[in-house]
């Protein structure tokens, strides 16, 4: 829109042209009309214009003094020198003082409203390239901290006061229509800034320090588009005056965003100076209840597992904690299921998981969030519980043969483990269900039944020999361990079986 004065001692004359004008089209604002250039420089100087239409022959201050004064106060604006005279020398100092152009009067409405939609024009081509270019800068105002602004080009913002909005959505596709609609409106200066796929920024300028009112004023002009019936969270950042400090309000906006999850109403507004502060110590929780998790995991024991992190969730709930926090806990509960279980990491890609925390990200409330979790997470011990239950008896089967083919070897539990697919704790378990020794037993049962066998069949082997070839190269324990299991020492039993 282009907003013009009219300057003319003549009433009829103003009154006509600024009619004239005003019929044409709704991109033509006339923001005032005086009889003189004293009148219009007062005026000037407190408002911005683009286009001061006057006449040359004025009292107090006339149409080329007023040019050259205007000129000095806002260089930006243009001027059209209109007159009855058509004398040369008016139309040369009217263009030395950069007038646009000189019109003789009467007014040429043709050649008027060329020369004014041009203008108009040439302001939006020039609003939106200083637009694009702010832009550009905003995102890594935004996302810089204070310290790191000196290192960014300088930014230059349309009012002296800001505040930023974060928004997120159900639908952000219709949430981006709707601040679309509204930048489209006159009486809204904003700029909207893509933060992520998850968030949109709106960094709003005013023209006087806005309090808390007049920013959330600002921001319910967005309930005038529709939302799909969705959830809309919003967190409005305190004014600030200084674009350094535009990454702390986005941070501000931000919290005062994610805040919105604990709200239960499809429009939530917060303002930061609302915002309680989050709580941000998600691992000292997690800490005092993982062990529990752990020996849950190893048993994959589904309903207790679910039951401690519903419970861990709704201590978050109560303590308000932030976003950050909730994934933070999030990870550190897939990292001691990532230990626990052999499978989960097979299972649970690092794609996986960084997808699924792009949903908590894009969820609008806690509740969404604690579902969407537990429900993953459940969904995958399941499916292990499933494959470990039905290779179980093979698992006991494969480690059996291990052992009868490399019975001479040490059988550490970890190796055997990751051979079927198990953690160790359920292996020895599952070993001692099917059959009814540990797998330490077990060893030493087929260990010594191959020294019984090479003690009746090898005589020229020696005891020590025997004993080092079925997994004990110690004399002693072998002699003192085969006396226990099977009542006499391998000697003894040498002589009996021969």
């Amino acid at each position: 829109m282009l907003r013009i004065i009219i300057v003319d001692d003549e009433a009829s004359i103003r009154e006509g042209l600024a009619k004239m004008i005003g019929k044409e089209s709704s991109r033509f604002l006339i923001a005032g009309s005086f009889s003189n250039g004293q009148e219009a420089l007062g005026f000037i100087s407190a408002e911005e214009i683009d286009l001061v239409i006057t006449d040359i022959r004025m009292p107090l201050v006339d149409g080329l003094e007023l040019i050259k004064e205007v000129k000095m106060i806002r260089p930006e604006t243009n001027c059209i020198i209109m007159s009855g005279f058509t004398d040369f020398e008016y139309a040369r100092q009217a263009l030395l003082y950069a007038a646009v152009d000189y019109m003789l009067k009467p007014i040429n409405k043709k050649q008027l409203f060329e020369r004014l939609y041009a203008l108009d024009e040439e302001k939006t081509a020039s609003l939106k390239k200083e637009q694009q270019y702010r832009s550009g800068l905003l995102l890594p105002y935004l996302k810089t901290t204070l310290s790191h602004c000196s290192r960014l080009p300088e930014l230059v913002l349309p009012q002296p006061y800001f505040s930023v909005l974060a928004l997120k959505a159900n639908d952000m596709d219709t949430l981006r229509s709707g601040v679309r609609r509204l930048q489209r409106q006159e009486q809204c200066c904003f700029d909207p800034v893509d933060a992520d796929d998850q968030m949109l920024a709106m960094v709003c300028y005013y023209s006087h320090e806005p309090g808390p009112e007049d920013i959330v004023q600002f921001a319910e002009r967005l309930r005038q588009f529709p939302h799909s019936g969705g959830i809309v969270n919003i967190g409005a950042s305190p004014g600030y005056d200084n674009p350094v400090l535009l990454g702390k309000a986005f941070s501000e906006a931000k919290r005062a965003c994610d805040h919105g999850i604990y709200c239960h109403s499809c429009w939530n507004l917060i303002h930061f100076s609302e915002a309680a502060d989050p709580y941000q110590d998600a691992a000292l929780l997690f800490a005092g209840c993982r062990e529990t998790l752990v020996q849950d995991l190893q048993l994959i024991n589904i309903p207790q597992i679910v039951h401690g992190l519903e419970a861990l969730f709704e201590q978050l709930r109560e303590r308000k904690a932030d976003m950050a926090s909730i994934l933070h806990l999030c990870r550190l509960i897939d990292e001691t299921a990532f230990v626990e279980l052999q499978e989960w990491g097979e299972l649970y890609s690092e794609g996986a998981a960084k997808a699924l925390e792009e949903q908590l990200l894009a969820c609008m409330s806690f509740d969404e969030m604690k579902r969407l979790f537990v429900g993953e997470f459940t969904r995958t011990l399941e499916h292990i519980r499933s494959v470990r239950m039905a290779q179980a008896g093979k698992s006991v089967e494969t480690v059996k043969r291990w052992i009868k083919a490399h019975y001479d070897q040490p059988a550490e539990l970890g190796s055997l483990a990751r051979m079927v697919y198990l953690t160790p704790s359920y292996l020895s378990k599952l070993f001692k269900h099917e059959t009814g020794m540990t797998i330490t037993d077990y060893l030493i049962e087929v260990r010594i039944k191959k020294a019984k066998l090479l003690l009746k069949h090898s005589s020229d082997m020696k005891i020590h020999e025997i004993g080092s070839e079925v997994g004990y190269p110690d004399p002693a324990y072998f002699n003192k361990l085969f006396k226990r299991m099977v009542g006499i020492t391998p000697n003894e039993y040498r002589r009996r079986v021969h």
